[in-house]
């Protein structure tokens, strides 16, 4: 019954994901600030690496407006869902982290940008420490030459204000 549970959560949960992505994007004003020069790098068909830390995950598939990209996802279980969840933005995913996996998840973003993809890290990874960048990132920057994009959003809820009242 665990196993059939399991089995379901799998199958069901990134879809309920990525639908409530979907929604949450629908339902805001996005702005983007200090965009230029990576639209211009994507807009060159350019490679590149983006970045972003681990706790601004959710709504990073509407960060990337290139041909396709290959993130690094952990091995846990965790790591799963997010995976699946991303593949219905069209993101692929090789699974590896600094516990485990680490060696098939390089190879496999090498892979990746060996055949024209770009490629996103979270630096800081889920065992953190938190918004403090390890030197995976640079490391693989170095060896494929591609320059490193961080990327971060951040939300407010808007505050409704009286007809013919601006702030």
């Amino acid at each position: 019954m665990k196993a059939l549970l399991n089995n379901l959560t799998l199958i069901i949960a990134p879809f309920v994901a990525s639908i409530y992505i979907r929604f949450l994007a629908f339902t805001m004003k996005i702005t983007y600030v200090n965009f230029e020069g990576y639209r211009k790098h994507i807009k060159e068909n350019k490679q590149l690496i983006l970045a972003f830390w681990h706790s601004r995950l959710m709504l990073m598939p509407y960060s990337y407006p290139g041909k396709g990209i290959t993130v690094l996802v952990s091995q846990h279980r965790d790591g799963e869902l997010v995976a699946r969840a991303m593949n219905y933005f069209g993101i692929k995913a090789v699974r590896g982290s600094t516990t485990r996996g680490w060696f098939k998840g390089i190879k496999g973003l090498l892979m990746a940008v060996k055949n024209g993809r770009d490629i996103a890290i979270t630096p800081d990874g889920p065992k953190g420490p938190r918004c403090v960048a390890q030197l995976g990132t640079i490391q693989i920057a170095a060896k494929t030459g591609l320059p490193i994009y961080p990327v971060a959003f951040n939300v407010s809820k808007k505050k409704l204000l009286p007809a013919g009242i601006t702030s």
